[in-house]
């Protein structure tokens, strides 16, 4: 009992320190698409951000997605 009410006293400060300091906000569907999977690169690495069947999000480093040189650089360029 004593840790589910930890849990969510701890979930409840997450959601109260992301708005009170404007965190640009976007539905997770908008980036995940029909598809509910998304590479992302960062620090020359690349992640798969998915949603699972249980309809939550999955980040996992990825060593067999190659995101092409064009690609990294339309990325920095973005930034």
């Amino acid at each position: 009992m004593t840790n589910r009410l930890q849990s969510s006293l701890g979930k409840a400060q997450n959601a109260a320190s992301v708005s009170s300091h404007r965190v640009p906000t976007i539905e997770a569907s908008q980036l995940l698409g029909e598809a509910g999977v998304l590479a992302i690169v960062h620090g020359g690495d690349t992640y798969q951000l998915t949603r699972t069947k249980q309809n939550k999000l999955l980040l996992t480093k990825c060593h067999a997605l190659a995101v092409s040189s064009q690609a990294q650089q339309a990325l920095v360029q973005q930034d």
